[in-house]
């Protein structure tokens, strides 16, 4: 529609031999807003496409805020999601049986952005624009505890209830064989 109206401005100018390039600047000037004010603070991911594209591009990740060390990101990003799941009991939101992929967008004092998602196909039914209303909440009250210079994401899967393991230590259940070579280091 945008392209349309420009083509005929430009159309309009050419013929009507007016300036329009007022015009045709100003409406080029809208198109190259910065992806996070074209981006909801919850969105359903596929809904905003060029803005997600952009903003996931001007994004460090959760783990190098966290100097690459996995076992202090996981256990931050669990922290949060069990700061979710208590969010949930408090505003009276059923999160059991939501599976979905989250992307979570933090600013630079830990305070999130954007929340962006997309229920798994095997995710219990939930209305859509109801899970953005929890997710919007959450978004506002919850700060991750989290500075950085600037600003960080992380995308990954959930399942609630979540169940919360360390994966460094919990090693009960591990069918990984020894590596013969590194015996006795």
């Amino acid at each position: 529609m945008k392209l349309h109206l420009l083509i005929s401005v430009t159309i309009w100018t050419i013929v009507c031999g007016a300036t329009g390039s007022g015009l045709a600047q100003s409406n080029k000037a809208k198109k190259n807003t910065a992806p996070e004010q074209a981006l909801p603070t919850v969105f359903q991911i596929g809904e905003n496409d060029k803005a997600y594209t952009d903003l996931m591009a001007s994004q460090t990740t959760l783990l190098e805020v966290c100097d690459n060390d996995m076992k202090f990101a996981y256990h931050k990003l669990m922290g949060m999601m069990k700061e979710m799941e208590s969010y949930a009991t408090e505003v009276n939101f059923d999160l059991k049986g939501i599976n979905a992929w989250m992307h979570f967008f933090w600013r630079a004092d830990g305070s999130i952005d954007h929340i962006g998602f997309y229920l798994k196909p095997n995710s219990k039914n939930v209305a859509i624009e109801r899970f953005k209303v929890f997710l919007d909440g959450f978004a506002k009250k919850h700060k991750l505890p989290l500075k950085y210079n600037k600003k960080f994401s992380h995308y990954s899967s959930f399942s609630f209830p979540l169940i919360r393991h360390d994966p460094v230590y919990d090693v009960s259940k591990s069918t990984a064989k020894a590596n013969p070579s590194r015996r006795g280091s």
